[in-house]
This record gives C-alpha cells, structure tokens and sequence, in this order.
C-alpha cells in the first residue's frame, strides 16, 4: 500500500513538473514572439508584422519542443535546433506572407545560427549542416539565375539555413525537404490559378512552404535519431 502511495505520488509529481515545463516553455517562447515582432518592425526597412503572429506561433514551437523533451522523445540535444528552426520558421513565414520579403536581417544571421545550434547534436552534424547549406542554397541559386521570377533572392538565402537544418538532421532529410518544397510549392500555384487569385508565371511567397517543409520532417527525423545513437 505504501509502495502504490508512492508511486502514485512520485507519478503526480512527474506530470506536475512536465506540465510546468511546457506551460514555462510557451510563456517563453510567447514573450520571444513580442520580442521578435519589436524587432522586425525596427529593421532599417521595417518589415512590421501583426500582433500575435509571432507571439503565437512561437508559444506552440516552444510548448511542443518541451513535450517532446520532457516526455523523452526528444534527445535535449537536438533542442536548440529546434528552437532555433521554429524561430526562423515563424519569423520567416510572418514576413513573406504579410511583407512579401525575406529581411537580411532574418535568413544571413540564420545562416550561422543554424549549424551553431548543431553543435550540441556533435560534430557529423555540423558538418552535414554546413554541407547541406551549400548544396541546397546552390540548387536555390540555380533556379534564381534561371528564372529569377520563379525564385527570389530571399528565398536563395534562405535554403542556406534551411539546407543546414536539414542535412543537420540526417542526409535523407534534405532530398526530402527539397522535394517536399517542391511539391506543396507547385500545388499551391495550381491553386491559386485556378481560384483565380494568381496568373501563370506570378511570383507566390515560397518561404513559409520551404519552412513549413523544414519542420515537417526534421522534427520527425531527430526524433527518430533521439531513439538511437546521436551521430557524431
């Protein structure tokens, strides 16, 4: 009786603290969404987005990065990754979306940001991620030089983040972010010609769809890799 007590205890105590966490990691993650929605708006060209954009988006980053932390899906290596992933998501869908551009200020910065957060998840990983941001935001470049209206210069500088997320994460996961891009890119396009709400060679903001991408399969992918070894 007293052994079931306890446990019984020590599992409300359990549940108690990953609830917290998770309730601290959306405060947290709510009050980096002001902050970044103050900054954005005092960029020399200003890129001003709407309340609760960034507040919200990143309060369910935060709260869903805990869960997984805390309910032992997630290696905590693989944390900042995240963190930093789902802040250049949120940022970088808010202002091509609502703005119609990708600051510098946003995706340069991001290009470092991103293979330092690798670094907890060891050194493979950041080399991945420095490989993975050549070779995506090559093929980018590629496509921009091609047809520059089927691709902005934002969103070259912006597969260079995206490109070390991915290939950070494991090498199948970059084909498949590029693929998946591509795809949901091409369907939306088709979409929108046929409501009417675009023409044939109009340029759609892509970046909230390489982000959306991003995150659909990185976060599975670290955590597959947090049931396993952690390269590197």
């Amino acid at each position: 009786m007293v052994t079931t007590t306890a446990t019984a205890t020590a599992t409300a105590t359990a549940t108690a603290t990953a609830t917290a966490t998770v309730l601290v990691a959306a405060v947290l993650g709510g009050g980096a969404g002001v902050a970044t929605r103050r900054w954005l708006a005092r960029l020399p060209r200003g890129a001003p987005v709407p309340a609760g954009w960034c507040e919200a988006g990143l309060a369910l980053c935060g709260a869903v990065t805990a869960g997984l932390v805390v309910s032992g899906l997630l290696d905590p290596r693989w944390t900042a990754l995240l963190v930093v992933l789902s802040w250049l998501a949120v940022a970088g869908s808010a202002t091509d979306l609502l703005v119609r551009r990708l600051p510098n200020a946003l995706t340069l910065p991001a290009l470092a940001l991103v293979p330092a957060a690798l670094v907890p998840a060891g050194g493979a990983a950041v080399g991945r991620g420095l490989a993975g941001a050549v070779l995506l935001g090559g093929a980018y470049l590629v496509v921009h030089l091609v047809s520059p209206r089927a691709m902005g210069g934002g969103d070259v500088k912006l597969a260079g983040p995206v490109g070390a997320a991915a290939a950070g994460a494991g090498w199948a996961v970059l084909p498949l972010v590029a693929v998946l891009a591509a795809v949901v890119s091409a369907a939306v396009a088709l979409v929108a010609v046929g409501a009417g709400r675009a023409g044939w060679g109009s340029r759609l903001p892509h970046g909230p769809v390489l982000l959306g991408a991003a995150l659909a399969v990185v976060v599975p992918a670290v955590v597959v890799l947090s049931g396993a070894r952690i390269p590197g």
